[in-house]
């Protein structure tokens, strides 16, 4: 059960963390589906590499900031840095 958790928390929070990037960056070639699945995929893989090496977490914050970190990642890599033009 604690496997499962981990992997929907990791999953969930690379999502939300992929969200917040591209709501601060929101121009870029990718679009946001596409960030959203690859974010929650490396999360995904991530922590089912983690579980097989060491166990399942004994708490939620190890998957919840992984997950964190890698939607992060895989948002400011989508966008550009640039400012959306001014209409």
């Amino acid at each position: 059960m604690r496997t499962a958790l981990a992997l929907i928390i990791a999953a969930t929070s690379a999502i939300v963390g992929a969200i917040v990037v591209r709501a601060r960056r929101p121009t870029g070639p990718v679009p946001m589906g596409w960030v959203m699945t690859v974010a929650a995929l490396g999360a995904l893989v991530a922590e089912v590499s983690t579980i097989l090496w060491v166990g399942p977490p004994r708490g939620v914050w190890q998957p919840a900031i992984g997950g964190v970190l890698i939607g992060v990642m895989a948002g400011i890599f989508s966008a550009r840095n640039k400012k959306p033009p001014k209409e």
